[in-house]
């Protein structure tokens, strides 16, 4: 076991550097408290003795995960001993020593901060633990929240998959119908990890659950009115906290969808006979800006159409060197998803999975930020 003594006259404390080599340990000397901080550094000992008062003050405050020793051949009143072990000293010897007596004490010393440090390390154990299983409960609640996947609204079917980064999620998704004739779905992402994004996602819900009661009918022709809508909701929160949300609303007695745009990239893609590119639009997102404004931009469905919604934790997890490449292979995945793949066992392969292989992404992956994809497909 390494030891540093601390003492300007290095001679004055050979022998009691011999005695501490006699009962096993390795007493490295250090002649001056800039040399002692140095090695300390450098390598850690598992005890710090000072013959000086004024060092070993300093040397605690400097030195605070390692315990330091005062030993020198002066005589302490009860005074002077209160206010050295209230500096944070761990002991006080008065020299000279038997090799009981100092092998009694370091053992003492070192059991006791072995167990101060067992029990710091059962109290985080348990900490992290029940971190962990409110957060699986939060996570069970979450999950509850998400819309029935897969789940068809008359003609069209919607298919929905979230790989979280850690056990709560900042993406969301949601679908619903608002009227006999009118449905909305969306995909958010909210700013940051953890806890306090997936919170906001509770406000996602709550705001879905209050579209449907208390929407205006411009609303179903101009779903921008509805994140303008939720922008001054979520301002009002003041959780510092904004959403990257795609929105849109379809029209069953048209096959049209109107899409709105805060924020959220990559834009939704479009995959039609077999093809596929991005619907470009522009938005800034909602919660962050006092003023904002939407355009929607509408397009036509047809029999087999899809609409394919990312997340951009996708993009940050493909491994291609630029944008550009990793949009590419968006669009790649989500033409490929459409043709007929069999995998294992000559077994179908759903058009979700189909996506996420030709990713090359999947669950039990490591990621940086939570991915999400969402498909809508017009049915004949």
């Amino acid at each position: 076991m390494s030891l540093v003594v601390v003492d300007s006259d290095e001679e004055a404390s050979a022998y009691f550097r011999e005695q501490l080599r006699q009962l096993g340990f390795d007493p490295v000397p250090a002649a001056n408290l800039k040399l002692a901080l140095e090695m300390c550094a450098n390598t850690p000992p598992q005890l710090v003795i000072s013959t000086q008062v004024d060092w070993a003050k300093k040397l605690t405050v400097e030195l605070r995960r390692l315990p330091v020793v005062l030993a020198n051949d002066q005589e302490q009143d009860s005074d002077s001993l209160l206010a050295i072990l209230r500096a944070g000293i761990v002991d006080v010897w008065q020299l000279p020593v038997s090799k009981e007596f100092l092998k009694e004490r370091i053992d003492s010393i070192l059991s006791r901060i072995q167990s101060t440090a067992s029990h710091a390390e059962n109290q985080l154990r348990q900490h992290v633990a029940d971190l962990q299983r409110d957060q699986r409960a939060g996570r069970y609640i979450q999950m509850g929240m998400l819309p029935p996947n897969p789940m068809a609204i008359d003609r069209y079917r919607f298919h929905h998959r979230i790989i979280p980064s850690m056990i709560l999620s900042g993406d969301f998704v949601d679908y619903f119908r608002i009227t006999d004739r009118h449905f909305a779905f969306y995909v958010a992402d909210v700013s940051g990890h953890g806890a306090s994004s997936a919170f906001v996602t509770v406000l996602l819900k709550n705001f879905s659950r209050r579209l449907r009661r208390e929407y205006r009918p411009s609303m179903l022709t101009n779903p921008g009115e509805i994140l303008e809508w939720f922008n001054r909701e979520l301002l009002e929160q003041k959780i510092d906290k904004h959403v990257a949300l795609l929105m849109a609303i379809g029209d069953l007695d048209n096959d049209s969808v109107c899409l709105v745009n805060a924020g959220h990239f990559p834009p939704a893609i479009l995959v039609s006979d077999g093809s596929a590119h991005f619907i470009e639009q522009k938005g800034k997102p909602v919660g962050l800006f006092d003023e904002v404004n939407y355009t929607p931009r509408c397009i036509d469905l047809h029999a087999g159409d899809r609409l394919v919604i990312f997340s951009d934790g996708v993009l940050d997890a493909l491994d291609e060197p630029d944008l550009s490449a990793k949009e590419a292979r968006l669009l790649k995945a989500a033409a490929l998803g459409g043709k007929e793949r069999k995998g294992r066992n000559n077994a179908r392969i759903g058009y979700m999975d189909s996506i996420w292989q030709s990713l090359d992404l999947g669950p039990g992956r490591s990621v940086p930020d939570d991915m999400t994809c969402l498909t809508v497909q017009r049915g004949s």
